[in-house]
């Protein structure tokens, strides 16, 4: 079973392949944080029922990039371009590995503002339904006593 951390780890994982100088933020942005450099962030997540064993989960990351400012706190947005690009390669392929698994992933949508840029990932796959956690014993054995009249 997947878990929103493990498919956060292995975006921050790519992240840092591809950009092994700039830090990598989760879920929280410091107050005074590094540029040039990403957050990845859950921002979604849902699930539909499938059958009886299987989910179906669509999930929503955004990973932001942050470049240098200026002293009016705004960034080259054609830095902001290519870096956004950048990210959105990196998904080219349609899929994301977890673990020992390939999700489905589409690096849909992305905006540029003034500081930073983003690109928001749609990622879908199956997983196993979560299992309650105690289940009451299967019967043994049933005892039935029958009178014959006649």
């Amino acid at each position: 079973m997947l878990t929103p951390n493990s498919i956060i780890d292995a975006v921050n994982d790519l992240l840092v392949e591809k950009y092994p100088k700039a830090p990598v933020y989760v879920n929280l942005r410091p107050k005074d944080f590094e540029r040039p450099s990403f957050l990845v962030e859950l921002v979604d997540m849902k699930r539909a029922d499938v059958n009886y064993s299987t989910v179906s989960v669509a999930a929503k990351i955004a990973v932001t990039c942050f470049v240098d400012v200026d002293g009016r706190y705004n960034s080259d947005v054609v830095k902001l371009a290519e870096k956004q690009g950048g990210v959105m390669d990196m998904f080219a392929n349609g899929y994301l590995a977890v673990g020992d698994r390939c999700i489905s992933v589409e690096a849909a949508e992305g905006g540029i503002d003034f500081s930073d840029c983003y690109v928001d990932l749609q990622l879908a796959y199956f997983d196993d339904r979560p299992i309650p956690g105690e289940t009451l014993p299967l019967m043994d054995a049933v005892i039935t006593a029958t009178t014959l009249e006649g």
